[in-house]
């Protein structure tokens, strides 16, 4: 008798299967909404009408959402028949989309997706004894970065700050995007305009010269909508790219105009700097500065150190002067032996 209970009790369990019917790895954008769809089949039908008792209790399911990020699980809602409860970090962004119509339809919609909203999502179910998951592999795509003038600070009008975002390969980023990017820990302490034609700056740590309209809270600042022939910074924002950036070096160091044939006898051509932003995003490192198209000389840090530009991932810009103003003299060959080029897909 013994021997014939392994077969009833894989059959039980292939009763009760979560799938998760997507490709990975799953896109979403910055700012954007994320529908992840999970069906589940359970092995036993919940008891209707609801009954009382312990049985009846571990009849009904209980599902579960959680995110696995650079080895860490977090929570992020858990339901049992009628009841959700999300979690604190996800209020007000993740709901079950169909759950209430549908108790087998387990679609996760998040909300306001942000940087850092990139990982591994299960989708978990267990009734009884029994327990079932499917995990999908998410990536949110796009990045919003500042984009100053190569002549000094504040230099551009509402129009040319568009046209210098279009000129980098970008667009202007919109004020949900720039939330976004400061809920995944953006920080600049730089006014830029806003596709809104606000003008506005992401910060985490209030500090002098630095508190614009929040009264020392962390927050995004918010100038409001201006005259269009004001002048500041822009705020870009990027998706992809239509190619791969690389980096390439020689022992020899380069001017900018040697940087670019440097490219051009490689088949490419030096990248913009809302391309080189968008291949960091895709995992792109390198601790040292290089030249781009705009005459800028920047680099990307995904995993931070000391001698790489500080603490915090992000493009690193090298500036000419020391209030962070200029681009660096194109005949200059100090410390540039390193270029940023583009391989096109076209």
């Amino acid at each position: 008798h013994f021997l014939n209970l392994k077969p009833i009790i894989t059959t039980s369990m292939a009763l009760l299967q979560v799938t998760i019917p997507a490709a990975p790895p799953v896109l979403g954008v910055l700012g954007g909404a994320l529908t992840l769809p999970c069906l589940v089949s359970l092995a036993h039908p919940p008891p209707s009408p609801p009954a009382n008792g312990r049985h009846a209790v571990l009849s009904v399911p209980r599902v579960k959402w959680s995110v696995l990020t650079h080895g860490k699980e977090t929570e992020i809602l858990v339901a049992r028949g009628d009841r959700v409860r999300v979690s604190e970090a996800y209020r007000d962004r993740a709901s079950l989309l169909n759950y209430a119509f549908s108790p087998a339809d387990l679609t996760l919609r998040l909300d306001g997706l942000r940087q850092n909203d990139t990982g591994f999502y299960r989708c978990e179910v267990q009734q009884g004894l029994e327990d079932a998951d499917d995990m999908a592999h998410v990536k949110v795509k796009g990045v919003v970065f500042h984009y100053r003038d190569a002549s000094s600070r504040y230099a551009f009008t509402f129009e040319r700050a568009r046209e210098a975002c279009q000129e980098i390969g970008a667009q202007m980023a919109t004020p949900d995007q720039l939330l976004a990017a400061y809920h995944s820990g953006y920080e600049q302490c730089d006014a830029g305009w806003l596709s809104d034609r606000s003008v506005r700056y992401p910060i985490q740590t209030p500090r002098e010269r630095c508190f614009g309209d929040m009264d020392g809270l962390p927050g995004v600042r918010n100038y409001g909508m201006l005259e269009p022939d004001e002048l500041y910074d822009v705020y870009c924002y990027v998706e992809n790219i239509e190619g791969v950036v690389f980096h390439g070096s020689a022992p020899q160091r380069f001017t900018f105009r040697e940087a670019k044939a440097f490219c051009v006898s490689h088949g490419a051509e030096l990248a913009t700097s809302g391309q080189l932003h968008a291949a960091w995003n895709d995992g792109l490192h390198h601790c040292s500065p290089g030249w781009l198209a705009d005459g800028s000389v920047r680099y990307p840090i995904v995993t931070p150190r000391e001698r790489c530009g500080g603490g915090e991932p992000g493009v690193r810009t090298v500036y000419r002067f020391s209030n962070q103003t200029g681009f660096p003299d194109t005949q200059s060959r100090s410390m540039l032996s390193l270029k940023f080029c583009l391989i096109s897909s076209e």
